[in-house]
């Protein structure tokens, strides 16, 4: 890459000198919506710092592009998204646009209410290869009218850094990018949508703040992010799962009638668990007579927030506040049999939410008006999102032999 020279004694300034508390006027002009076009590049830069492809990113940021391209940013705008333009309006269709692919130029490879003459401008000497993926970019957090932003350097690099070894002429710290404030515009409902029982649809940013984890100052970065990698793990990972929650029980037997005390415990979730109206968390307990016969569910309840399709009631709503834990409690007497074992699982289906929604499109008569290639879209994707289910914990408990006395 050829290295730059021009306005670079400036920009090095400022990027030892980043302001270190948050600037409310940098998050809302860096979230405006509609975000505006790149514009041209600066003549002096290179054909590569002129591409905004997530692989011209990665020629001198290549941990961050490996963990973006596995993570559901890069897959923003997927099959699950793209079939759902045919039963959308069009106004409700271009709405999802702003967190599922927030560049105008992104944007016009998914309507051509976004073809304009500027937007395409903009597109050919921003992406002179094409798009590949109109989902979320490097671009979509870090670039602003040809300027690029991030997180301030992780040491005083004053010394280490010349006009000779800043490529596409450096760039503007901002502390924002450590901030839970940062991530709201998308992983928060607007404050005029929609509502049941008195909540948003979405509210991670609100719980957040609410919890213990934002006055420990502990930020969404910090779990989501850690060591600045760009991989975003949440609900689908289980490992990440996990290292969030404990769970503990007690098992007493007296006069043949077995007590279960259980309790799933969020400790390290800053928001509550699961987040959201889409994910579920099932516990469920068996009893296991022999080795050849099969469990007996003796008991089950389901962590989550249950709303309808239309999304326009909530059945319940049982999820796990921050540090908080769900608990069960039940007596068991096997009238017949002699237990052997009592097994505990827990099941996470992360896409509970979007199962029953597709699943019913796909047997209502709108499935008809559907073209091949979106039913397609929307098959596959429901098979995507059934196969997403797994098992978080197994817990077993083997009925004590009782020696002769």
């Amino acid at each position: 890459m050829r290295l730059l020279s021009i306005q670079l004694t400036v920009i090095l300034v400022f990027m030892t000198n980043f302001v270190s508390c948050l600037d409310s006027n940098f998050l809302d002009s860096h979230w405006k919506y509609a975000i505006e076009v790149q514009g041209l590049p600066p003549e002096h830069f290179s054909v590569l710092e002129k591409n905004l492809e997530p692989n011209a990113c990665q020629t001198c940021h290549n941990r961050q592009y490996q963990n973006w391209k596995e993570s559901f940013h890069s897959k923003s705008i997927g099959k699950g998204f793209l079939w759902q333009k045919e039963i959308l309006s069009s106004e409700e269709y271009r709405s999802c646009f702003q967190c599922h692919s927030p560049l105008p130029e992104t944007k016009s490879e998914l309507s051509i209410e976004f073809q304009s003459e500027e937007i395409l401008n903009s597109k050919a000497h921003n992406f002179p290869y094409g798009i590949s993926n109109p989902s979320i970019l490097c671009a979509s957090c870090h670039i602003r009218n040809q300027v690029r932003y991030g997180p301030p350097p992780r040491t005083n690099t004053k010394d280490k850094l010349s006009s000779k070894n800043l490529p596409h002429n450096g760039y503007i710290a901002k502390t924002e990018f450590e901030s839970s404030a940062f991530c709201k515009s998308c992983h928060e409902s607007k404050p005029n949508g929609k509502r049941l029982n008195g909540k948003k649809l979405m509210e991670v940013y609100t719980e957040w703040e609410k919890s213990p984890f934002a006055k420990q100052g502990i930020q969404c970065q910090n779990c989501h992010m850690p060591d600045r990698e760009h991989s975003w793990k949440g609900i689908h990972d289980k490992t990440f799962v996990q290292n969030s929650l404990l769970p503990t029980w007690k098992i007493t037997e007296k006069n043949g009638i077995y007590h279960i005390e259980a309790e799933l415990k969020s400790i390290n979730v800053g928001h509550e668990f699961p987040t959201y109206i889409v994910p579920k968390v099932y516990l469920r307990f068996f009893a296991i007579f022999n080795h050849k016969s099969k469990p007996v569910l003796l008991e089950e309840s389901v962590i989550g927030r249950i709303v309808n399709t239309s999304l326009t009631e909530e059945y319940i709503d049982s999820r796990i506040k921050p540090q908080k834990s769900h608990q069960v409690s039940f007596d068991y007497y096997p009238k017949e049999n002699k237990v052997h074992q009592l097994l505990w699982e827990i099941e996470v289906d992360p896409d509970e939410q979007y199962v029953r929604q597709f699943e019913e499109q796909l047997s209502s008569i709108n499935a008809t008006k559907l073209t091949v290639e979106s039913k397609r879209f929307l098959q596959e994707s429901l098979l995507e999102k059934k196969n997403s289910r797994y098992l978080l914990f197994t817990l077993n408990w083997q009925v004590p032999v009782l020696l002769p006395q």
